[in-house]
């Protein structure tokens, strides 16, 4: 890892920018938070890259930019960030857990969760300690906690992200999930 020196707190999305993702959602938020030497970070491809490309341009707003991910730079790009969003729209959070959200956990970042609150997802991250959780598609919420984060220590941070680490190696990892399978097999004696 390497530390940026000088650069605005990042808010990142990094995924598919589909209509699931529910990413429309971070832009209104974000310009109705009004957040000084702030930015937010799109990462990713999609079908609602254009359209939320053409809303940022529309809104003046030279603090939302727009990344492309090459394959294998996940990790570094996700270093950039400050803290990591995960919007998922109201009702599609129930059946699944992200694969951003291990992703997200180990990049050692905090993750704010706009979920269904009684998701695996929201579980997930109210569990490892590693971030907030809001009700999805409420940018009213989002934009004031966006502003409360965007003031906190670089130490709470820090430890929120290690503490979604912790979680995803105990998890999430291919290790411990090995563990799991080859004493799930044994159990029923496959």
């Amino acid at each position: 890892k390497s530390d940026i020196i000088d650069k605005p707190f990042t808010f990142m999305y990094l995924g598919n920018i589909g209509p699931v993702a529910g990413v429309n959602l971070l832009l209104e938020s974000f310009f109705n938070a009004s957040l000084k030497n702030s930015r937010l970070v799109i990462a990713g491809s999609g079908s609602m890259k254009d359209i939320l490309k053409q809303k940022a341009f529309e809104l003046k707003l030279d603090t939302i930019e727009f990344w492309d991910v090459p394959t294998g730079k996940v990790p570094e790009i996700q270093n950039q960030a400050d803290v990591m969003l995960l919007p998922i729209k109201k009702g599609s959070a129930s059946s699944s857990i992200p694969s951003k959200l291990p992703a997200y956990m180990f990049s050692e970042k905090p993750i704010i969760g706009c979920v269904d609150k009684d998701s695996d997802t929201a579980k997930s991250i109210i569990e490892a300690n590693c971030g907030w959780i809001l009700p999805p598609e409420n940018p009213v919420l989002l934009s004031r906690l966006m502003r409360k984060v965007s003031g906190l220590s670089s130490k709470v941070l820090k430890n929120k992200g290690s503490e979604g680490f912790n979680y995803a190696i105990n998890n999430y990892s291919k290790e411990r999930n090995l563990i799991k399978l080859v004493n799930l097999f044994k159990q029923f004696d496959c």
